[in-house]
């Protein structure tokens, strides 16, 4: 049944960071991580609660109180006092052109599961390998500095689940707890590097 979960949440999370990619209004792509991170602590939760680990249930009140919570709400309310913010004018690669690789990353991460790590009888590695692929090319492809942070953010999560894979379950609360921090620090750096940003230089962040 764990293993059903899995690849449940894997899946959506998979698909919310394409449809990231049809997205030209910052705050979609905000509000869509903000799915992606519920999904994620409710996963956890319910891990949590099965496996009767309390440092788990504890990750992921954390997890849903920063990343789906606190994270979006801060970033959304950032960007209404940004108005030019609002709208990813220059994209660097057409929305159709995205959508198109991000499909093919996704056949893309099986591939590196298959070839690389299938000896290993992990078969569901596929899953965040997938999804880390696609956080980094929201980075690429983006000029936004939110959507390119959303992009990192999302990557983080991919980390989530391939803690859950690889390690005991004391490790994915220790890294969790250490990417939570760290998602916090690159969201407080980032918007304090816009903040002293001119207005004509707020659309570049290369990733």
């Amino acid at each position: 049944m764990e293993k059903e979960i899995f690849v449940l949440v894997g899946f959506w999370e998979i698909i919310l960071s394409i449809f990231m990619q049809w997205q030209a209004y910052t705050i979609s792509n905000i509000k869509t991580f903000s799915v992606q991170s519920w999904i994620l602590g409710i996963f956890l939760l319910w891990a949590g609660v099965f496996h009767g680990f309390i440092a788990l249930i504890i990750l992921a009140l954390l997890t849903i109180i920063t990343r789906a919570i606190a994270m979006p709400l801060y970033l959304g309310n950032t960007i209404r006092k940004q108005i030019y913010r609002a709208r990813e004018n220059k994209h660097r690669i057409s929305t159709g052109l995205s959508i198109l690789i991000s499909l093919l990353l996704a056949v893309f991460g099986y591939l590196v599961y298959y070839l690389i790590l299938a000896g290993h009888g992990q078969s569901l590695v596929s899953i965040p390998i997938t999804l880390m692929l696609q956080g980094a090319f929201l980075i690429v492809s983006r000029s936004n500095a939110y959507s390119q942070l959303i992009g990192y953010l999302v990557m983080e999560n991919s980390m989530f689940l391939l803690s859950f894979l690889f390690s005991e379950l004391p490790f994915i609360v220790e890294a969790g707890i250490i990417l939570d921090v760290l998602g916090v620090v690159v969201v407080a750096g980032l918007l304090m590097r816009v903040r002293d940003e001119d207005i004509e230089k707020e659309e570049e962040l290369l990733g």
